[in-house]
């Protein structure tokens, strides 16, 4: 479970404007720096079109949370937006997927 304090807010998602992004097959990794210290953060984004039952929505959201929490820290912000067949992953599969983008994010820096 990712901590209330490393949770991307409704500000800081409107901060989120100019932000690098990362894709892959089932998600989009969008990441960057916050401006202000405490304002960073990890948000997810699992559209109503993308994964229709609630049910699997939201076991989607805490698994990508999951996977996210050893990389959230106040100063940064990532924002991971899931795309078409991504709740059709193993957790194996969705971690493989996700950590290769962000070993290509770290590559880049």
């Amino acid at each position: 479970m990712l901590p209330r304090p490393l949770r991307l807010t409704r500000q800081g998602f409107s901060n989120t404007r100019g932000l690098k992004r990362v894709h892959s097959a089932h998600f989009s990794l969008s990441y960057g720096n916050a401006e202000t210290e405490g304002l960073g953060g990890s948000g997810v984004i699992v559209p109503k079109k993308v994964v229709k039952g609630s049910v699997d929505r939201h076991l989607l959201k805490r698994r990508l949370r999951a996977f996210l929490l050893p990389y959230s820290t106040p100063s940064r912000i990532f924002i991971v937006s899931a795309r078409a067949k991504a709740d059709t992953l193993s957790y194996k599969d969705l971690e493989h997927e996700l950590s290769v983008l962000i070993g290509s994010i770290i590559q880049n820096t």
